[in-house]
């Protein structure tokens, strides 16, 4: 069987997928198709159109497709129907986890579904939500910055170059959710993050607002 031949249909989702997944697609498929009816009712996007899913046996198999594809990533949603990804049988990879970061890469479908100019634009709205409902949180206590009461602002977030928002966007996605609702997600989506006309604040206020909540939420004490 080639790779060609590799491909398991559902009813959301068109998986190609590699000889490492043999024998496990049906439960990989199964992942995504329960994930699904959340993560679109939550941004509340409707169906989306059949999502191609490319997993690829490893790194050097994904820079073959794409050649400046960053070496620390593992996928990306290239569309609102396309996901390019590494399998979650790379032995080098976590199954588990590479099974979130699929369904990371299908939440930035789902906002692109909802607002085709979404991506990165801004980052820091464009991951939080990617990470909130791929269910990516870290442990707030072990980022020295945050116990140190000092939360990075959304121009840190911004820079594609800092991977900070990776470990804190979870909580901004959850406080925005857990505080003004999920319409709150999906409207901030709508107009590329527009904090003042959704939340009515600019961007210091919200940092110190969904800092405030992650310290009260997670009990963060600063270091003496």
């Amino acid at each position: 069987m080639g790779k060609k031949d590799r491909v398991f249909n559902t009813a959301h989702f068109k998986i190609y997928y590699t000889v490492l997944d043999d024998s496990n697609i049906k439960e990989i498929a199964d992942s995504l198709e329960n994930g699904y009816p959340k993560i679109t009712s939550h941004l509340q996007s409707g169906d989306l159109p059949v999502v191609n899913v490319h997993y690829y046996k490893n790194i050097a198999d994904l820079l073959k497709v794409f050649p400046g594809f960053p070496i620390w990533a593992v996928g990306q949603a290239i569309s609102v129907s396309e996901i390019h990804m590494i399998s979650p049988n790379d032995t080098k990879q976590d199954y588990q986890t590479m099974i979130r970061n699929t369904k990371h890469e299908f939440a930035h479908c789902v906002s692109m579904k909802i607002n085709s100019t979404i991506g990165n634009n801004p980052r820091w709205l464009w991951e939080s939500i990617a990470l909130y409902e791929a269910n990516f949180p870290w442990d707030p206590h072990m980022l020295p910055y945050l116990v140190s009461q000092k939360p990075p602002t959304l121009n840190e977030l911004n820079d594609l170059s800092d991977q900070k928002i990776y470990e804190v966007g979870y909580f901004i996605a959850q406080f925005i959710a857990e505080t003004y609702g999920t319409n709150a997600l999906k409207s901030l989506i709508q107009n590329n993050g527009n904090l003042k006309d959704t939340l009515k604040m600019d961007d210091e206020e919200f940092t110190k607002k969904w800092f405030a909540f992650v310290s009260t939420k997670y009990g963060i004490v600063s270091i003496p």
